[in-house]
Protein backbone atom coordinates (compact mmCIF):
# COMPACT_ATOMS: atom_id res chain seq x y z
CA UNK A 1 0.00 0.00 0.00
CA UNK A 2 2.88 2.44 0.51
CA UNK A 3 4.02 2.24 -2.72
CA UNK A 4 0.66 2.20 -4.52
CA UNK A 5 0.28 5.67 -2.10
CA UNK A 6 3.98 7.07 -3.52
CA UNK A 7 2.30 6.71 -7.13
CA UNK A 8 -0.18 9.29 -6.00
CA UNK A 9 2.10 11.60 -3.49
CA UNK A 10 5.89 11.47 -3.42
CA UNK A 11 6.34 13.79 -0.66
CA UNK A 12 8.43 16.03 -2.73
CA UNK A 13 8.62 20.07 -3.58
CA UNK A 14 6.85 18.62 -6.93
CA UNK A 15 4.36 15.26 -6.89
CA UNK A 16 3.80 13.78 -9.14
CA UNK A 17 0.61 11.69 -9.42
CA UNK A 18 1.30 8.75 -11.83
CA UNK A 19 -2.43 7.28 -10.66
CA UNK A 20 -4.15 11.04 -12.45
CA UNK A 21 -1.91 10.87 -15.02
CA UNK A 22 -2.56 7.43 -15.95
CA UNK A 23 -6.32 8.08 -15.85
CA UNK A 24 -5.80 11.23 -18.15
CA UNK A 25 -4.01 8.58 -20.62
CA UNK A 26 -6.63 6.26 -20.63
CA UNK A 27 -9.23 9.52 -21.23
CA UNK A 28 -6.90 10.69 -24.37
CA UNK A 29 -6.53 7.39 -26.01
CA UNK A 30 -9.94 6.66 -26.16
CA UNK A 31 -11.11 9.80 -28.05
CA UNK A 32 -13.33 11.07 -24.89
CA UNK A 33 -11.48 14.50 -24.84
CA UNK A 34 -13.43 15.01 -28.33
CA UNK A 35 -17.02 14.39 -26.39
CA UNK A 36 -18.34 11.21 -27.73
CA UNK A 37 -18.45 8.15 -25.59
CA UNK A 38 -20.49 6.29 -27.78
CA UNK A 39 -17.71 6.59 -30.36
CA UNK A 40 -15.58 4.32 -28.72
CA UNK A 41 -15.05 2.04 -31.53
CA UNK A 42 -13.33 4.95 -33.56
CA UNK A 43 -10.70 5.20 -31.58
CA UNK A 44 -9.83 1.14 -30.06
CA UNK A 45 -8.85 -1.06 -32.60
CA UNK A 46 -5.78 -3.72 -32.95
CA UNK A 47 -2.64 -1.37 -32.86
CA UNK A 48 -3.70 0.20 -29.33
CA UNK A 49 -6.19 -2.20 -27.78
CA UNK A 50 -3.03 -3.79 -25.77
CA UNK A 51 -2.03 -0.66 -24.45
CA UNK A 52 -5.78 -0.16 -23.08
CA UNK A 53 -5.78 -3.28 -21.60
CA UNK A 54 -2.07 -2.10 -19.96
CA UNK A 55 -3.68 0.84 -18.59
CA UNK A 56 -6.52 -0.62 -17.01
CA UNK A 57 -4.31 -3.29 -16.22
CA UNK A 58 -2.20 -0.69 -14.32
CA UNK A 59 -5.29 1.35 -12.81
CA UNK A 60 -6.35 -1.81 -11.30
CA UNK A 61 -2.86 -2.60 -9.41
CA UNK A 62 -2.90 1.27 -8.35
CA UNK A 63 -6.17 0.58 -6.09
CA UNK A 64 -6.76 -2.94 -5.43
CA UNK A 65 -5.66 -4.39 -1.91
CA UNK A 66 -7.34 -2.03 -1.28
CA UNK A 67 -5.70 1.48 -1.30
CA UNK A 68 -8.45 3.87 -0.59
CA UNK A 69 -6.83 6.86 -1.20
CA UNK A 70 -6.36 5.89 -5.13
CA UNK A 71 -9.62 4.42 -5.24
CA UNK A 72 -10.86 7.90 -4.42
CA UNK A 73 -8.19 9.47 -6.74
CA UNK A 74 -9.58 7.65 -9.84
CA UNK A 75 -13.49 7.79 -8.73
CA UNK A 76 -13.46 11.81 -8.16
CA UNK A 77 -10.82 12.51 -10.90
CA UNK A 78 -11.95 15.71 -13.02
CA UNK A 79 -11.78 13.39 -15.93
CA UNK A 80 -13.63 10.98 -18.40
CA UNK A 81 -12.47 7.97 -16.30
CA UNK A 82 -14.96 6.34 -14.83
CA UNK A 83 -17.36 7.03 -17.89
CA UNK A 84 -15.02 5.37 -20.20
CA UNK A 85 -14.44 2.72 -18.05
CA UNK A 86 -18.17 2.29 -17.62
CA UNK A 87 -18.39 2.62 -21.61
CA UNK A 88 -16.05 -0.35 -22.13
CA UNK A 89 -18.37 -2.27 -20.62
CA UNK A 90 -21.60 -1.41 -21.85
CA UNK A 91 -21.19 -0.44 -25.18
CA UNK A 92 -20.72 -2.50 -28.74
CA UNK A 93 -17.03 -1.53 -30.00
CA UNK A 94 -17.18 -2.16 -33.41
CA UNK A 95 -15.55 -2.10 -35.82
CA UNK A 96 -13.02 -4.32 -33.62
CA UNK A 97 -15.75 -6.60 -32.39
CA UNK A 98 -16.63 -7.57 -35.89
CA UNK A 99 -13.09 -9.14 -36.44
CA UNK A 100 -11.83 -9.92 -33.04
CA UNK A 101 -14.35 -10.03 -30.45
CA UNK A 102 -11.70 -11.57 -28.11
CA UNK A 103 -10.01 -8.39 -27.70
CA UNK A 104 -13.27 -6.48 -27.63
CA UNK A 105 -14.20 -9.41 -23.93
CA UNK A 106 -10.27 -8.52 -22.69
CA UNK A 107 -11.38 -5.16 -22.20
CA UNK A 108 -14.69 -5.62 -20.58
CA UNK A 109 -12.98 -8.07 -18.52
CA UNK A 110 -10.55 -5.64 -17.34
CA UNK A 111 -13.11 -2.87 -17.39
CA UNK A 112 -15.16 -4.68 -15.03
CA UNK A 113 -11.84 -5.63 -12.72
CA UNK A 114 -10.89 -2.12 -12.77
CA UNK A 115 -14.45 -1.15 -11.18
CA UNK A 116 -14.47 -4.14 -8.70
CA UNK A 117 -11.23 -2.98 -7.30
CA UNK A 118 -12.48 0.70 -7.18
CA UNK A 119 -15.31 -0.80 -4.74
CA UNK A 120 -12.97 -3.03 -2.83
CA UNK A 121 -13.83 -3.19 0.77
CA UNK A 122 -15.64 0.43 0.55
CA UNK A 123 -18.11 0.36 3.24
CA UNK A 124 -19.44 3.81 2.21
CA UNK A 125 -21.48 4.12 -1.03
CA UNK A 126 -19.52 7.33 -2.92
CA UNK A 127 -17.58 5.65 -5.37
CA UNK A 128 -20.80 3.12 -6.40
CA UNK A 129 -23.08 6.13 -6.51
CA UNK A 130 -20.08 7.55 -8.91
CA UNK A 131 -20.04 4.30 -10.96
CA UNK A 132 -23.86 4.27 -11.06
CA UNK A 133 -24.36 8.08 -12.15
CA UNK A 134 -23.49 6.87 -16.22
CA UNK A 135 -24.73 3.61 -15.96
CA UNK A 136 -28.72 2.57 -16.29
CA UNK A 137 -29.51 -0.99 -14.74
CA UNK A 138 -31.22 -2.31 -17.66
CA UNK A 139 -28.19 -1.80 -19.99
CA UNK A 140 -25.97 -3.34 -17.59
CA UNK A 141 -28.23 -6.78 -16.71
CA UNK A 142 -28.67 -6.62 -20.87
CA UNK A 143 -24.65 -7.20 -21.21
CA UNK A 144 -24.59 -9.72 -18.66
CA UNK A 145 -27.16 -11.55 -20.83
CA UNK A 146 -25.68 -10.91 -24.01
CA UNK A 147 -22.09 -12.43 -22.84
CA UNK A 148 -23.96 -15.36 -21.49
CA UNK A 149 -25.99 -16.06 -24.48
CA UNK A 150 -22.80 -15.59 -27.22
CA UNK A 151 -20.66 -18.04 -24.75
CA UNK A 152 -23.40 -20.50 -25.37
CA UNK A 153 -23.43 -20.19 -29.33
CA UNK A 154 -19.62 -20.89 -28.82
CA UNK A 155 -20.19 -23.91 -26.65
CA UNK A 156 -22.59 -25.71 -29.44
CA UNK A 157 -20.24 -24.54 -31.58
CA UNK A 158 -17.61 -27.10 -29.98
CA UNK A 159 -15.36 -23.99 -29.08
CA UNK A 160 -13.81 -24.30 -25.64
CA UNK A 161 -15.27 -21.16 -24.07
CA UNK A 162 -15.06 -21.97 -20.52
CA UNK A 163 -11.39 -22.57 -19.71
CA UNK A 164 -9.90 -19.05 -21.42
CA UNK A 165 -9.93 -16.00 -18.73
CA UNK A 166 -11.64 -13.67 -21.18
CA UNK A 167 -14.42 -16.31 -22.51
CA UNK A 168 -17.68 -14.74 -23.07
CA UNK A 169 -18.88 -16.66 -20.21
CA UNK A 170 -16.36 -15.88 -17.20
CA UNK A 171 -16.53 -12.11 -18.91
CA UNK A 172 -20.44 -12.22 -18.18
CA UNK A 173 -19.72 -13.63 -14.82
CA UNK A 174 -17.53 -10.78 -13.94
CA UNK A 175 -19.74 -8.31 -14.91
CA UNK A 176 -22.94 -10.13 -13.11
CA UNK A 177 -20.74 -10.25 -9.85
CA UNK A 178 -19.87 -6.41 -10.39
CA UNK A 179 -23.58 -5.49 -10.82
CA UNK A 180 -24.00 -7.74 -7.81
CA UNK A 181 -21.92 -5.33 -5.65
CA UNK A 182 -23.57 -2.11 -7.10
CA UNK A 183 -27.06 -3.81 -6.58
CA UNK A 184 -26.45 -3.14 -3.33
CA UNK A 185 -26.39 0.92 -3.72
CA UNK A 186 -29.71 0.59 -6.38
CA UNK A 187 -32.77 -0.87 -5.52
CA UNK A 188 -33.74 -1.32 -9.34
CA UNK A 189 -30.72 -3.30 -9.76
CA UNK A 190 -30.98 -5.51 -7.12
CA UNK A 191 -34.68 -6.27 -8.37
CA UNK A 192 -33.68 -7.13 -12.38
CA UNK A 193 -30.61 -9.30 -10.98
CA UNK A 194 -33.19 -12.18 -9.54
CA UNK A 195 -33.90 -14.80 -11.42
CA UNK A 196 -37.64 -15.13 -12.35
CA UNK A 197 -37.82 -11.08 -12.22
CA UNK A 198 -37.31 -10.76 -16.22
CA UNK A 199 -38.54 -12.73 -18.60
CA UNK A 200 -36.18 -12.77 -21.13
CA UNK A 201 -32.47 -14.47 -20.45
CA UNK A 202 -33.58 -15.51 -16.95
CA UNK A 203 -31.17 -18.63 -17.95
CA UNK A 204 -28.01 -16.73 -17.48
CA UNK A 205 -29.24 -14.85 -14.23
CA UNK A 206 -30.10 -18.35 -13.24
CA UNK A 207 -26.61 -19.58 -14.29
CA UNK A 208 -24.59 -16.52 -12.68
CA UNK A 209 -26.81 -16.96 -9.59
CA UNK A 210 -26.16 -20.50 -9.12
CA UNK A 211 -22.41 -19.98 -9.88
CA UNK A 212 -21.49 -17.22 -7.42
CA UNK A 213 -20.71 -17.53 -3.45
CA UNK A 214 -19.68 -15.54 -1.06
CA UNK A 215 -17.76 -15.74 2.24
CA UNK A 216 -17.19 -13.42 5.37
CA UNK A 217 -13.25 -12.54 6.10
CA UNK A 218 -11.65 -10.20 9.47
CA UNK A 219 -9.74 -7.46 7.85
CA UNK A 220 -6.14 -6.63 10.25
CA UNK A 221 -8.07 -3.86 11.73
CA UNK A 222 -10.85 -6.27 13.00
CA UNK A 223 -13.59 -5.26 10.43
CA UNK A 224 -16.00 -8.13 8.31
CA UNK A 225 -15.57 -7.91 4.75
CA UNK A 226 -17.62 -9.91 2.28
CA UNK A 227 -15.68 -11.21 -0.84
CA UNK A 228 -17.80 -12.52 -3.90
CA UNK A 229 -16.19 -14.98 -5.89
CA UNK A 230 -17.38 -16.63 -9.17
CA UNK A 231 -17.59 -20.28 -8.59
CA UNK A 232 -16.16 -22.41 -11.63
CA UNK A 233 -18.32 -24.81 -13.64
CA UNK A 234 -15.94 -27.52 -12.82
CA UNK A 235 -16.60 -27.54 -9.04
CA UNK A 236 -19.77 -29.22 -9.69
CA UNK A 237 -18.02 -32.49 -10.69
CA UNK A 238 -16.76 -32.42 -6.91
CA UNK A 239 -18.71 -35.99 -5.20
CA UNK A 240 -20.42 -35.49 -2.04
CA UNK A 241 -18.55 -38.13 -0.84
CA UNK A 242 -15.30 -35.73 -1.55
CA UNK A 243 -17.07 -32.85 0.13
CA UNK A 244 -18.24 -35.14 3.57
CA UNK A 245 -14.74 -36.41 3.73
CA UNK A 246 -12.99 -33.32 3.61
CA UNK A 247 -15.34 -31.53 5.81
CA UNK A 248 -14.91 -34.38 8.50
CA UNK A 249 -10.96 -34.96 8.01
CA UNK A 250 -9.58 -31.47 7.35
CA UNK A 251 -7.34 -31.17 10.39
CA UNK A 252 -7.08 -27.41 12.15
CA UNK A 253 -3.67 -25.41 12.86
CA UNK A 254 -2.71 -24.24 16.38
CA UNK A 255 -5.30 -21.21 15.14
CA UNK A 256 -8.09 -23.75 14.76
CA UNK A 257 -8.47 -22.89 11.19
CA UNK A 258 -8.58 -25.69 8.22
CA UNK A 259 -7.41 -23.38 5.41
CA UNK A 260 -3.69 -24.31 6.01
CA UNK A 261 -4.75 -28.49 5.62
CA UNK A 262 -7.27 -27.58 2.69
CA UNK A 263 -5.02 -25.34 1.09
CA UNK A 264 -2.82 -28.60 1.08
CA UNK A 265 -5.77 -31.07 -0.06
CA UNK A 266 -6.82 -28.72 -2.72
CA UNK A 267 -4.73 -29.93 -5.98
CA UNK A 268 -6.04 -33.46 -5.54
CA UNK A 269 -9.32 -31.91 -5.36
CA UNK A 270 -9.19 -30.48 -8.53
CA UNK A 271 -7.22 -33.79 -9.91
CA UNK A 272 -10.23 -35.28 -8.96
CA UNK A 273 -12.90 -32.68 -10.36
CA UNK A 274 -11.27 -33.01 -13.54
CA UNK A 275 -11.11 -36.96 -13.60
CA UNK A 276 -15.09 -36.32 -12.58
CA UNK A 277 -15.39 -34.92 -15.54
CA UNK A 278 -13.39 -36.77 -18.18
CA UNK A 279 -15.19 -39.97 -16.08
CA UNK A 280 -18.98 -38.51 -17.42
CA UNK A 281 -17.25 -40.37 -21.38
CA UNK A 282 -17.54 -43.95 -19.70
CA UNK A 283 -20.69 -44.84 -18.88
CA UNK A 284 -20.19 -48.04 -16.86
CA UNK A 285 -18.05 -46.64 -14.60
CA UNK A 286 -19.35 -43.32 -13.63
CA UNK A 287 -22.66 -45.50 -13.02
CA UNK A 288 -20.78 -47.38 -10.18
CA UNK A 289 -18.87 -44.33 -8.92
CA UNK A 290 -22.09 -42.51 -9.09
CA UNK A 291 -23.62 -44.96 -6.37
CA UNK A 292 -20.74 -45.92 -3.80
CA UNK A 293 -22.60 -45.03 -1.28
CA UNK A 294 -25.21 -47.23 -2.02
CA UNK A 295 -22.74 -50.45 -2.45
CA UNK A 296 -21.08 -49.15 0.83
CA UNK A 297 -24.45 -49.03 2.53
CA UNK A 298 -24.89 -53.05 1.22
CA UNK A 299 -21.72 -54.03 2.10
CA UNK A 300 -21.83 -52.60 5.64
CA UNK A 301 -25.25 -54.23 6.42
CA UNK A 302 -24.39 -57.56 4.85
CA UNK A 303 -21.31 -57.65 7.26
CA UNK A 304 -23.48 -57.32 10.11
CA UNK A 305 -26.06 -60.02 8.70
CA UNK A 306 -23.29 -62.62 8.41
CA UNK A 307 -22.08 -61.51 11.77
CA UNK A 308 -26.01 -62.01 13.26
CA UNK A 309 -25.92 -65.17 11.75
CA UNK A 310 -22.60 -66.42 12.93
CA UNK A 311 -23.07 -65.81 16.16
CA UNK A 312 -26.74 -67.45 16.65
CA UNK A 313 -26.03 -70.44 14.61
CA UNK A 314 -22.45 -71.20 14.53
CA UNK A 315 -21.35 -74.23 14.88
CA UNK A 316 -23.81 -74.65 11.88
CA UNK A 317 -23.58 -78.39 11.84
CA UNK A 318 -26.63 -78.48 14.24
CA UNK A 319 -28.69 -76.39 11.83
CA UNK A 320 -30.75 -77.89 9.39
CA UNK A 321 -32.82 -75.58 6.57
CA UNK A 322 -35.39 -78.74 6.49
CA UNK A 323 -38.84 -78.51 4.59
CA UNK A 324 -41.44 -76.36 5.94
CA UNK A 325 -44.83 -76.95 6.55
CA UNK A 326 -47.10 -76.37 3.91
CA UNK A 327 -49.07 -73.21 4.90
CA UNK A 328 -45.40 -71.73 6.25
CA UNK A 329 -43.80 -72.71 3.18
CA UNK A 330 -46.66 -70.71 1.65
CA UNK A 331 -47.16 -67.72 3.48
CA UNK A 332 -42.96 -67.06 2.78
CA UNK A 333 -43.44 -67.82 -0.97
CA UNK A 334 -46.02 -65.56 -0.66
CA UNK A 335 -44.42 -62.43 1.55
CA UNK A 336 -41.54 -62.81 -1.19
CA UNK A 337 -43.79 -62.24 -4.03
CA UNK A 338 -46.51 -59.84 -2.52
CA UNK A 339 -42.80 -57.65 -1.21
CA UNK A 340 -41.31 -58.40 -5.03
CA UNK A 341 -44.62 -56.79 -6.52
CA UNK A 342 -44.69 -53.64 -4.11
CA UNK A 343 -40.75 -53.29 -5.17
CA UNK A 344 -41.45 -53.39 -9.06
CA UNK A 345 -44.40 -51.08 -8.68
CA UNK A 346 -42.77 -48.75 -6.10
CA UNK A 347 -39.11 -49.07 -5.25
CA UNK A 348 -39.53 -48.08 -2.14
CA UNK A 349 -36.70 -49.08 0.78
CA UNK A 350 -38.90 -50.48 2.82
CA UNK A 351 -40.27 -52.81 0.26
CA UNK A 352 -36.54 -53.91 -0.97
CA UNK A 353 -35.51 -54.35 2.80
CA UNK A 354 -38.93 -56.52 3.36
CA UNK A 355 -37.49 -58.51 -0.32
CA UNK A 356 -34.52 -59.12 0.81
CA UNK A 357 -35.51 -60.57 4.41
CA UNK A 358 -38.12 -62.98 2.94
CA UNK A 359 -35.77 -64.12 0.16
CA UNK A 360 -33.12 -64.75 2.93
CA UNK A 361 -35.71 -66.49 4.70
CA UNK A 362 -36.69 -69.15 2.06
CA UNK A 363 -33.01 -69.56 0.99
CA UNK A 364 -32.03 -70.78 4.69
CA UNK A 365 -35.37 -73.33 5.06
CA UNK A 366 -34.61 -74.21 1.32
CA UNK A 367 -30.77 -74.90 0.84
CA UNK A 368 -29.66 -74.66 4.37
CA UNK A 369 -27.97 -72.09 6.54
CA UNK A 370 -24.59 -72.59 5.74
CA UNK A 371 -24.81 -72.31 1.74
CA UNK A 372 -27.12 -69.29 2.59
CA UNK A 373 -24.27 -67.46 5.03
CA UNK A 374 -21.69 -68.92 1.63
CA UNK A 375 -24.25 -66.83 -1.12
CA UNK A 376 -24.22 -63.55 1.57
CA UNK A 377 -20.20 -63.52 1.44
CA UNK A 378 -19.85 -64.30 -2.10
CA UNK A 379 -22.69 -61.51 -2.71
CA UNK A 380 -20.36 -59.35 -0.47
CA UNK A 381 -17.58 -59.87 -1.73
CA UNK A 382 -18.87 -59.23 -5.61
CA UNK A 383 -20.24 -55.87 -4.25
CA UNK A 384 -17.19 -55.15 -2.75
CA UNK A 385 -15.15 -55.00 -6.11
CA UNK A 386 -17.95 -53.17 -7.36
CA UNK A 387 -17.32 -50.43 -4.08
CA UNK A 388 -13.68 -50.75 -5.52
CA UNK A 389 -14.43 -49.75 -8.86
CA UNK A 390 -16.47 -46.70 -7.69
CA UNK A 391 -13.82 -46.09 -5.25
CA UNK A 392 -11.24 -45.58 -7.68
CA UNK A 393 -13.58 -44.03 -10.36
CA UNK A 394 -14.56 -41.33 -8.41
CA UNK A 395 -11.01 -40.31 -6.96
CA UNK A 396 -9.21 -41.33 -10.26
CA UNK A 397 -6.56 -42.72 -8.29
CA UNK A 398 -4.99 -45.30 -10.85
CA UNK A 399 -4.43 -41.81 -12.70
CA UNK A 400 -1.80 -40.41 -10.13
CA UNK A 401 0.33 -43.75 -10.78
CA UNK A 402 0.92 -47.35 -8.48
CA UNK A 403 2.88 -44.73 -6.00
CA UNK A 404 0.01 -42.80 -4.95
CA UNK A 405 -2.23 -45.82 -4.61
CA UNK A 406 -0.24 -47.68 -2.34
CA UNK A 407 0.12 -44.28 -0.43
CA UNK A 408 -3.75 -43.96 -0.31
CA UNK A 409 -4.29 -45.22 3.27
CA UNK A 410 -8.14 -44.82 2.48
CA UNK A 411 -7.82 -47.22 -0.59
CA UNK A 412 -5.53 -49.52 1.40
CA UNK A 413 -8.33 -49.90 3.65
CA UNK A 414 -11.31 -50.69 1.62
CA UNK A 415 -8.12 -53.44 -0.25
CA UNK A 416 -8.12 -54.87 3.39
CA UNK A 417 -11.61 -55.30 3.68
CA UNK A 418 -12.15 -56.96 0.24
CA UNK A 419 -9.22 -59.20 1.57
CA UNK A 420 -11.24 -60.21 4.63
CA UNK A 421 -14.24 -60.74 2.99
CA UNK A 422 -12.59 -63.55 1.01
CA UNK A 423 -11.22 -64.96 4.00
CA UNK A 424 -14.38 -65.35 5.51
CA UNK A 425 -15.62 -66.85 2.27
CA UNK A 426 -13.02 -69.39 1.52
CA UNK A 427 -10.98 -69.47 5.30
CA UNK A 428 -13.62 -69.65 7.73
CA UNK A 429 -16.81 -67.78 9.00
CA UNK A 430 -15.11 -65.92 11.99
CA UNK A 431 -12.85 -63.44 9.62
CA UNK A 432 -16.62 -62.01 9.00
CA UNK A 433 -16.09 -60.38 13.13
CA UNK A 434 -13.15 -58.10 11.61
CA UNK A 435 -15.74 -56.68 9.30
CA UNK A 436 -17.55 -54.83 12.28
CA UNK A 437 -13.91 -52.56 12.42
CA UNK A 438 -16.14 -50.36 9.70
CA UNK A 439 -18.10 -49.26 12.71
CA UNK A 440 -14.96 -47.46 14.04
CA UNK A 441 -13.36 -46.51 10.94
Amino acid sequence: RDLQNFLRCQNNKTNYNLVCETLQFLDCICGSTTGGLGLLGLYINEKNVALINQTLESLTEYCQGPCHENQNCIATHESNGIDIITALILNDINPLGKKRMDLVLELKNNASKLLLAIMESRHDSENAERILYNMRPKELVEVIKKAYMQGEVEFEDGENGEDGAASPRNVGHNIYILAHQLARHNKELQTMLKPGGQVDGDEALEFYAKHTAQIEIVRLDRTMEQIVFPVPSICEFLTKESKLRIYYTTERDEQGSKINDFFLRSEDLFNEMNWQKKLRAQPVLYWCARNMSFWSSISFNLAVLMNLLVAFFYPFKGVRGGPLEPHWSGLLWTAMLISLAIVIALPKPHGIRALIASTILRLIFSVGLQPTLFLLGAFNVCNKIIFLMSFVGNCGTFTRGYRAMVLDVEFLYHLLYLLICAMGLFVHEFFYSLLLFDLVY
